[in-house]
């Protein structure tokens, strides 16, 4: 018999169509993921006025479902590992579609809060899991642009929340701007189902390597001749540990410098996000304007992530992320000085989004290359949903700008702090780990395949 370890097929120089499909979706769902998420932001301003509240009454609304998404995401790894991605990436799609369309028909604080909540949970479980397919799907020579490529998805969603509010929010209502960003999800949820493939070493570690080698035949486009074993690299192949148990224990260092560096990230991402259309409303600016800059924000990482997972690419990883948080920290310090000028304020919220939005988008990648598949799952997750605690934070401290009456350009000097940290976490992590490049993890991988 012979055997046949799945790097061999998936490691191919071109991408298969099958590849391609994996791709497709989950720039998809990460898009769906972004604009569901990122909508009552841009809501948020037509919601205060209507419903006449006050910022900090409206605080919860837009916490509930980042603590939904901390919850979703801790959560999904150990399910994904046990019960398959697809299986929760599809539920969790529906699930933050469902509850999305029902905040459009919310009358009070409390019932918006709690639908958000349940939004989150979905959002939360989606995004890690969908990160991981991606990278379990694509070859390990563009493992790392591939992966934040889809990713990318992300920001744009966040961002077409934005176009769709600058177009739509003064003649049609928020409540029907939001069930628009939550039917548009409910539509993928169908091709997913129809679509989306199984994790390959998810189905040969269950033992359920029929499917397995059906999607593998797939990708390699013809069938396997005689009898085949197929296994793991010996790196992805499962121990007496468990994936828990490695995150926790062997992977502990870099996971703790992942999550610092991921919570800081995320309370500077989310309090942009979800408070900077209000803030610049507050200083001054109109409806078309608040709406624009504060979709340029995540447009910018749109960019970024695609440069920087490039780069990842080529050069190490963790260096590539570091350096983009240290550049952003001076530009928001730049931010500060030129925030009366909307013009300037505009290409520098670009450049910022580029490299903090592209850096939090580039660290789903970059832990989906640190962990083996065996607890890949889990340790994407749990970065994502700790991280989400930071995020948590940020749209808390929204509120207490206003408390404070903070300008517009103190804001930006204090986002600055947290920035560095993250730049100091991934240099902390880097300090422990020896030094190689992408490409060296590539060829690691290929070699290790090819024994």
């Amino acid at each position: 018999m012979k055997t046949i370890e799945v790097n061999d097929i998936i490691n191919r120089d071109k991408l298969s169509p099958l590849q391609w499909m994996v791709f497709v979706l989950g720039f998809l769902v990460f898009f769906c993921d972004g604009l569901d998420t990122g909508i009552i932001g841009f809501i948020a301003p037509s919601l205060l006025t209507e419903w006449d509240i006050t910022k900090p009454q409206l605080a919860p609304v837009l916490s509930a479902a980042l603590i939904g998404m901390s919850i979703g995401a801790i959560i999904s790894g150990p399910l994904s590992d046990k019960f398959g991605r697809k299986g929760v990436i599809v539920i969790t799609t529906c699930l933050f579609s469902i509850f999305t369309i029902l905040c459009g028909f919310a009358s009070s604080i409390g019932e918006l809060t709690f639908y958000r909540f349940v939004t989150g949970v979905g959002l939360g479980a989606a995004m890690p899991n969908i990160s991981t397919i991606v990278s379990e799907y694509m070859p390990a020579k563009r493992k790392a642009f591939l992966t934040g490529l889809a990713g990318c998805g992300f920001m744009l969603g966040i961002s077409s929340g934005g176009l769709l509010s600058a177009y739509f929010l003064d003649n049609l209502g928020w409540a029907k701007v939001i069930i628009i960003g939550g039917l548009i999800p409910l539509a993928l949820v169908l091709v997913l189902v129809l679509k989306l493939p199984e994790s390959t070493p998810y189905l040969i570690k269950k033992q359920k390597t029929a499917q397995a080698k059906r999607i593998l035949e797939t990708i390699q486009g013809q069938a396997f001749v005689g009898d085949v074993q197929l296994v793991l690299p010996k790196s992805e192949q499962q121990g007496e540990d468990s994936p828990v148990k490695l995150v926790l224990g062997k992977y502990l260092w870099g996971s703790s410098m992942l999550w610092l560096c991921c919570f800081m990230s995320l309370l500077v991402f989310y309090l942009l996000t979800s408070w900077m259309p209000t803030i610049l409303k507050t200083a001054g600016f109109s409806t078309q304007q608040f709406s624009f800059i504060a979709a340029i924000f995540p447009f910018g990482g749109v960019f970024g992530a695609t440069i920087m997972g490039w780069y990842m690419d080529k050069a190490n990883p963790n260096t590539v992320i570091k350096i983009s948080y240290f550049l952003a920290m001076l530009l928001l310090i730049v931010a500060g000085f030129v925030s009366g000028n909307i013009y300037l304020l505009g290409v520098t919220i670009f450049l910022i989004g580029a490299l903090l939005a592209g850096a939090q988008s580039s660290l789903l990648p970059l832990s989906a290359i640190f962990y083996p598949s065996v607890c890949r799952a889990v340790g994407v997750s749990w970065m994502h949903g700790i991280g989400r605690v930071g995020a948590i934070l940020g749209a808390f401290f929204g509120a207490l700008i206003f408390a404070y009456n903070l300008s517009l350009g103190s804001i930006f000097f204090v986002l600055a702090i947290p920035t560095f940290i993250s730049f100091v976490a991934l240099w902390l992590k880097g300090m422990k780990e020896r030094p190689v490049s992408a490409p060296a993890q590539a060829n690691a991988v290929v070699n290790e395949s090819a024994r």
